[in-house]
């Protein structure tokens, strides 16, 4: 891949630990075009997030060379593989993943740093789960899958016998098992949308961490971004943004404005048209501070978020089960671990001596929680090729501007009435709507440059228009005294410009 000559890699900035975060830049040239901006590895536990987007550039580029240039020719595409560098290095080498990067951060705010880690009780080279029996714990065995834990419905008359925890040991006394070892600020809890304060992992304040600071700033340095996919733990492609007049009031606008939810509705039907053969996605909403709200509410951008992976839904039989959404998505995970034979997912209980349950029955095993959203990598090649189509298609949907044929008319007496309407042909807008209540997103504007030996009767030199829909045209018109060539430019960054010369 770095030997193609589409390809450019460079460093958008440096991690906590100074790691650089790499970009990689799919275009025939460097000149800036409208772009669509993929990012994966926001939260350090989602590996397959970045798998899928380094999956995602082979298939790209491993398209046929005409369709390549075609798409090429008016649009680029840049990857953000890992935005989480830190989290990438230190989880190779832990048992368990954290989420955060490499700043130390005290979890539980006791006033102590790193110091109840986690502890691999059974030496198996995994940390999992720790079941401890009760008379009547929250916790029973899963009836069809015994290794697995579910909560008991005690609306059903189910008993329960276990309490459940992360494996390890409470090194501070504080009632927690392995809640501050290491593992820093989870980037995708550090943004400024609603950021959560005073919460575990979110960092000292918004955009505290170098690594949110460097991808907020590659945005707002490219004004060519138009459009964000993010590869993360949240989901508004399968089930799409809805409208809601209420938040959209709000001094502090929450929602999707009406406009803006119908192409979130489109580009919606393209994503579940090309994932059909995934199943059914789960319903993930988006968590305070997260990466993909901020892109759209506070960049300006159209903002799509996705696991590009998730369990396929042809290996749930939990319609036999109690309509419970907890025991729907336990059934489902075990169903597929069970059916694919994943190693290592779901593990077998064994008894051990804990310390901090003396003369109790302690056990170790049950699910190792990476494998939720973190397959097997040979797990994730269809998932990858889906997306990498996907991608193409949106990248194609993205606002594309054309010029009808101009009108000149002459009026006598040298002066000119020049009429031209401006088209967008693509399937999203030229921005979207929320765009132009944020003052810094560049705004629709035509240019008509005119010769000195000419002036403006009527119109002006520079104008600025708000976004133009999908499907939309706008008329310009100027009258012109003087013969000679004039040279219109209309457009923006996020669509491109056109310029066209006409003759008076």
């Amino acid at each position: 891949m770095s030997s193609n000559k589409l390809v450019e890699q460079v460093s958008i900035g440096k991690s906590f630990s100074g790691e650089q975060i790499p970009v990689l830049k799919i275009q025939s040239s460097k000149e800036a075009k409208p772009t669509l901006l993929i990012v994966a590895g926001v939260d350090g536990k989602h590996l397959a997030g970045s798998i899928n987007a380094l999956s995602v550039a082979k298939h790209i580029l491993a398209l046929p060379a005409a369709e390549l240039q075609t798409l090429l020719s008016d649009k680029s595409i840049w990857i953000v593989p890992v935005l989480n560098v830190d989290a990438y290095k230190r989880n190779a080498q832990t048992l368990d993943w954290a989420s955060g990067n490499g700043r130390q951060i005290d979890n539980d705010r006791d006033g102590r740093i790193d110091e109840n880690p986690n502890v691999d009780l059974n030496k198996d080279g995994v940390i999992s789960q720790m079941r401890v029996k009760l008379p009547a714990g929250p916790f029973r065995s899963h009836a069809e899958h015994p290794d697995l834990m579910v909560v008991a419905d005690r609306t059903k008359s189910e008993s329960g016998s276990y309490e459940l925890f992360k494996e390890g040991l409470d090194t501070d006394q504080d009632g927690l098992f392995g809640e501050d070892g290491l593992g820093g600020v989870n980037i995708d809890s550090n943004f400024t949308f609603e950021y959560p304060f005073f919460e575990q992992e979110t960092g000292d304040y918004a955009a505290s961490e170098p690594e949110t600071r460097a991808i907020i700033d590659l945005i707002f340095e490219h004004p060519q971004i138009a459009t964000v996919l993010h590869f993360g733990l949240q989901n508004n492609l399968s089930v799409p943004e809805q409208f809601d007049p209420r938040k959209a009031s709000e001094r502090i606008t929450k929602s999707w404005t009406s406009n803006d939810t119908q192409i979130s509705a489109i580009i919606s039907q393209l994503y579940n048209k090309d994932m059909k053969s995934l199943g059914d996605a789960p319903k993930m909403p988006a968590g305070r501070g997260n990466f993909s709200s901020t892109v759209y509410y506070h960049t300006g951008k159209f903002s799509f978020v996705t696991p590009s992976w998730w369990i396929p839904s042809q290996a749930d039989t939990s319609k036999k089960a109690p309509p419970n959404q907890g025991l729907k998505d336990e059934d489902r995970f075990a169903n597929w671990v069970r059916a694919k034979q994943i190693q290592g997912a779901i593990l077998p209980w064994t008894k051990i001596d804990h310390p901090d349950f003396p003369g109790q029955e302690v056990e170790v095993g049950g699910v190792v929680d990476k494998f939720r959203q973190n397959p097997p990598v040979e797990h994730l090649e269809e998932s990858g090729r889906l997306h990498a189509d996907f991608i193409v298609k949106l990248t194609k949907a993205m606002a594309k501007l054309e010029f009808s044929a101009p009108k000149v008319t002459n009026l006598g007496d040298d002066v000119y009435r020049i009429e031209i309407r401006l088209f967008n042909t693509g399937a999203m807008p030229v921005y979207p709507e929320i765009a132009d209540r944020i003052k810094h997103v560049s705004k629709m504007k035509s240019i008509l440059e005119i010769q000195k030996s000419q002036k403006f009767l009527s119109g002006k030199r520079l104008q600025l228009y708000p976004t133009l829909a999908a499907g939309g045209s706008t008329n310009f018109s100027w009258l012109v005294k003087g013969k000679g060539k004039v040279q219109l430019t209309v457009g923006c960054p996020s669509a491109g410009e056109k310029t066209i010369d006409i003759t008076l």
